[in-house]
């Protein structure tokens, strides 16, 4: 974004919001300053990721009433400066009594509270942390606007609750530096502190948690290997001339670079190869450095081979089951990096610097295309499953017949209804979940919580286990009582891919038929809601037996008479319910 003037953004943003489809997300902005310009560079910022963003700013400093106006809205961010708490603060506050900023400080945390109450119905919350770094920098002591805003973030950070995230205004700034993220012009004039350049950091800083919420954060990372995942070339220098220790000069920010891919591995994201090598030589670089940041048991897929690096991205997106767009490349070459960006433009690519020492500061700048808003138990599973998931697809070779290859699975389907202790990973399924899923809402763990409290709905998480191992919890649906009424209606019905084709789906659904028939329940409503990547579940419900009551390109709606329903008796996937 910053490769363009602010006056091309401003066009781009507007053509940009012609061309997207779907609901998208409706963000408000509000503020105790004037922050205009960060509503188009926001837009901009996540429509150029293909997110169909609408930000509305709230009034200038109103930011306690604009909390409930705005709280419909899917995210809400809030620049509360403390410049600007009283007219003058930042030059006021060191010449303040210590019990007017004792007062100041009480009457302020009592408007967070406020606040945060008025936004708990809010999907994410963005809340800056409170600063003084514009204008306290060269203080070598803690002045009063710095202690303000100290006591006022321990504060915040006793009270907010799990959907509103603290932001770090003052990384941004040093992003920036301090004097390109203020126009002091504009401050004085219209209270208006904030450069264009603070605006477009800042926009890009908040960016990964927005597009988390809208299901685009990605999922795997796959490497290259010369030069890439060490200094040199394997087929020519050999295995002892390539350089990956941290005891080298050269090796050194190949070392870092593999510690930081090792630490992304822990978090969830899933690792793997695409490289031009014989696979033979590669295997014997893990065994030769075995305490590299990187290890061969830390990597998920492997596509080491001569077959063009398009051609294999393809297929470990097959395999992994995942889109083109969930995958990040990191390559040293010009060549196959264009190559990659013109045939494959969904998979984001990485570059990887020719000056060496710049390649752990370009991963770290890049890691956030990977933030998750939730994090869960199955997060540092994900090599094992897939791992797990290549043993049964051998195993699967040796069976003429699908169904016998399934009834040797000894597949547990266990059912979690309305746990709370699962909600990061029930959210985390439902900001992820494109491809089998009916409807593709998203939802963050406030929301969740707030199901599981109604009474009205029943959120049932299911795992998946077999004679391999645990899936982990990979699928949920949320179903909706209707009030005075013996009707009942799916929200959410969603599984991840990894336990597709093994009819888990219908065992789950005639499980949820059966326990909606001794709830009193008579019809059940279902629908399905059309997007780009969830074309394989469109005749899903038609397969259930569900009638179609309405139809249109973007939509069917269903109903089932649930005394009517045939259940298929799938009888080799046992149900557990916990």
């Amino acid at each position: 974004m910053s490769d363009i003037s602010y006056a091309e953004l401003l066009r781009c943003n507007r053509e940009l919001a012609g061309t997207l489809q779907g609901k998208g997300l409706r963000i408000a902005v509000l503020s105790n300053v004037v922050v205009a310009q960060l509503k188009e560079i926001l837009e901009y910022t996540l429509r150029s990721r293909g997110v169909n963003a609408h930000v509305d700013l709230g009034d200038y400093d109103n930011v306690v009433q604009d909390c409930a106006r705005f709280a419909r809205h899917d995210g809400v961010v809030l620049f509360w400066e403390s410049c600007n708490f009283v007219d003058g603060l930042h030059y006021r506050a060191a010449l303040m009594a210590e019990d007017e900023l004792t007062a100041l400080r009480e009457r302020l945390v009592g408007e967070i509270d406020l606040a945060l109450k008025a936004l708990l119905q809010t999907r994410l919350v963005l809340f800056n942390r409170f600063s003084s770094l514009l204008f306290n920098c060269y203080e070598l002591r803690e002045g009063a606007l710095d202690r303000l805003c100290r006591e006022l973030n321990q504060r915040f950070d006793e009270r907010s609750p799990t959907h509103v995230l603290a932001v770090d205004v003052d990384k941004v700034i040093a992003q920036v530096s301090v004097a390109k993220s203020v126009d002091w012009r504009s401050f004085h004039s219209a209270r208006a502190p904030y450069s264009v350049d603070f605006f477009r950091a800042y926009a890009n800083y908040v960016a990964p948690a927005l597009l988390s919420m809208a299901g685009r954060a990605k999922k795997a990372l796959i490497f290259d290997c010369d030069n890439t995942l060490w200094e040199g070339i394997l087929g020519e220098d050999g295995e002892e001339g390539i350089a990956l220790s941290a005891e080298t000069r050269q090796g050194r920010p190949f070392a870092e670079v593999q510690a930081l891919a090792h630490g992304l591995g822990r978090e969830g994201v899933i690792l793997g190869l695409c490289s031009k090598n014989n696979p033979e030589d590669v295997d014997r670089v893990f065994e030769a450095y075995p305490d590299t940041g990187l290890r061969e048991s830390d990597l998920a897929i492997k596509r080491v081979n001569w077959s063009d690096k398009v051609t294999n991205l393809r297929d470990i997106a097959e395999t992994l089951n995942l889109g083109l767009d969930a995958l990040v490349f990191v390559d040293d070459s010009d060549f196959e990096i264009g190559l990659v960006r013109e045939k494959l433009p969904e998979v984001a690519t990485l570059h990887v610097p020719a000056a060496r020492y710049d390649y752990p500061a370009l991963m770290r700048r890049w890691r956030n295309l990977f933030f998750t808003l939730s994090r869960s138990a199955e997060d540092t599973a994900k090599t094992r499953m897939y791992r797990e998931e290549a043993q049964r697809q051998q195993a699967a070779k040796s069976f003429t017949s699908i169904e016998d290859y399934l009834r040797s699975l000894g597949l547990t389907l266990t059912l979690h209804v309305n746990d709370a202790s699962l909600t990061a990973r029930m959210a985390q399924l439902t900001q992820k979940t494109n491809q089998f899923n009916l409807t593709t809402r998203r939802y963050t763990e406030a929301d969740l919580h707030r199901m599981l409290e109604d009474g009205a709905h029943c959120v049932l998480a299911f795992r998946v286990t077999d004679r391999f191992g645990d899936y982990g919890i990979t699928g949920l649906v949320i179903v909706e009582r209707k009030p005075q009424t013996q009707h009942a209606r799916i929200d959410s019905f969603l599984m991840s891919c990894r336990v597709l084709g093994r009819n888990v789906e219908r065992a789950l659904f005639d499980t949820l038929v059966a326990d909606l028939a001794v709830e009193g329940v008579r019809v059940l409503e279902a629908e399905y809601l059309r997007t780009p990547k969830n074309s394989q579940v469109e005749e899903l419900f038609d397969r259930f037996g569900l009638e179609l009551t309405d139809s249109s390109r973007q939509h069917r709606r269903y109903q089932l008479n649930v005394a009517a329903y045939a259940p298929a008796s799938i009888d080799y996937i046992e149900i557990v319910r916990r």
